[in-house]
């Protein structure tokens, strides 16, 4: 997966149209390459927080794994955040999309004390499972120190460099979906989405969240 995972992680660390607020965080959905993207859906989630619209945040890409192309939703405002104050990243799937070991996952780009670049990658399949209200979703998250342990383990990451990264500084927040048709439905539906920093969420349910919670 690193090799396919390196090539799609380029260039996408930049604003986005349609923009979610929720605390000083922006987040924006959008993809690139052919027949793949990510979008809110109304009718689609949970309950929301603002409006009655039952958004979700879907991400696409309907062609195969091999092919340039991802729905991805950047999360802005994060940069310079002390690794350890990033506590915790969650997201509720619904359970006919995709859920795989590299996608949809979260990308972590971090400067280590060292000054070295590091990119985390914490997929779905591997997230800590908790069940929710409706059986049709299911939270998937990554708490604490796991965010630098099973992210910096997928990335190759020696004990030293794991060690480097958490004391460094977060660069870039990504959510990521790219894996594609012949690895699965080549979808997925994603809602609750959380990035928590020193203990505090930010949470969107909808492109109406903002920054006035």
């Amino acid at each position: 997966m690193q090799t396919r995972v390196a090539a799609v992680v380029v260039g996408i660390s930049f604003a986005f149209a349609g923009t979610a607020r929720s605390g000083n965080l922006t987040l924006h959905p959008s993809g690139f390459g052919k027949k793949s993207q990510a979008a809110w859906k109304a009718g689609e989630g949970r309950p929301d927080d603002c409006g009655t619209g039952s958004f979700a945040l879907f991400f696409r890409k309907d062609v195969p794994t091999a092919t340039f192309a991802a729905g991805v939703a950047v999360v802005n405002g994060i940069e310079g955040t002390a690794v350890s104050d990033l506590t915790g990243l969650s997201w509720e799937h619904r359970i006919d999309g995709h859920c795989g070991a590299g996608a949809p996952r979260w990308n972590v780009d971090v400067k280590g004390a060292s000054g070295a670049a590091y990119t985390l990658f914490l997929g779905c399949a591997a997230a800590t499972k908790t069940a929710t209200s409706d059986p049709n979703w299911i939270e998937d998250s990554y708490a604490g120190a796991s965010i630098v342990s099973v992210g910096g383990s997928n990335a190759g990451l020696s004990a030293s460099q794991q060690a480097d990264a958490a004391a460094g500084t977060v660069t870039g927040l990504s959510i990521v979906f790219d894996e594609g048709t012949d690895a699965g439905p080549g979808f997925v539906f994603l809602d609750n989405v959380t990035v928590e920093i020193a203990g505090s969420p930010n949470v969107w349910t909808a492109s109406c969240d903002n920054a006035n919670k």
